[in-house]
């Protein structure tokens, strides 16, 4: 909030406990796990909700120390290139992939086909990839990727960034700059 004071700020959640900002629930049908529930994001169901423009979605597990605005991509579906994984070998066998969705940006309604495209055989998405990044990719999603610097991975560090990504892996975070609910 404190970087995008006109924005309109949501927690897209299952559980909206202690959450001081608006929560838009996850989608109960069709039932999906996990990470699977981000694509949802790009279904018409955000348009029916009244969402409109561009959003700026973060993972919770993301630390925002300065504001990232000159890393940002606007303009169609924008994630993140996973420097942690430039040098590795991927056997094409493995799926894996060089892209990251915990920062992404589009614009509501443009990238509708996304969902649509998982809908169409989505038990046999979620068994073949491990995540909606390798979807993405595998899929032959079209994407860009936001301006390199925008994240330092803390499992791989060694960028200076406005953002501290941690993977998921157990943080803590000091709280003197982040709003308590009252």
């Amino acid at each position: 909030m404190q970087y995008y004071p006109d924005a309109d700020y949501l927690c897209y959640t299952d559980d909206p406990t202690d959450v001081c900002i608006p929560c838009m629930p996850v989608l109960t049908k069709p039932t999906l796990k996990f990470w699977w529930n981000k694509l949802a994001l790009f279904s018409e169901d955000l348009v029916l909700a009244g969402i409109k423009g561009k959003c700026l979605y973060f993972d919770l597990d993301m630390d925002i120390k300065e504001d990232p605005t000159n890393f940002i991509k606007w303009g169609g579906l924008n994630i993140l290139d996973a420097y942690w994984k430039a040098d590795m070998y991927i056997p094409k066998h493995a799926y894996d992939v060089r892209i990251n969705s915990s920062v992404i940006t589009w614009t509501v309604g443009e990238q509708n086909h996304i969902w649509d495209h998982f809908l169409s055989n989505k038990d046999y998405f979620m068994r073949k990839y491990a995540g909606i990044d390798r979807f993405l990719v595998h899929e032959n999603i079209e994407f860009n990727t936001h301006y390199d610097g925008i994240v330092n991975s803390v499992a791989n560090e060694f960028k200076n960034a406005p953002i501290d990504m941690y993977n998921g892996i157990k943080y803590d975070v000091e709280r003197n700059t982040i709003q308590e609910c009252s």
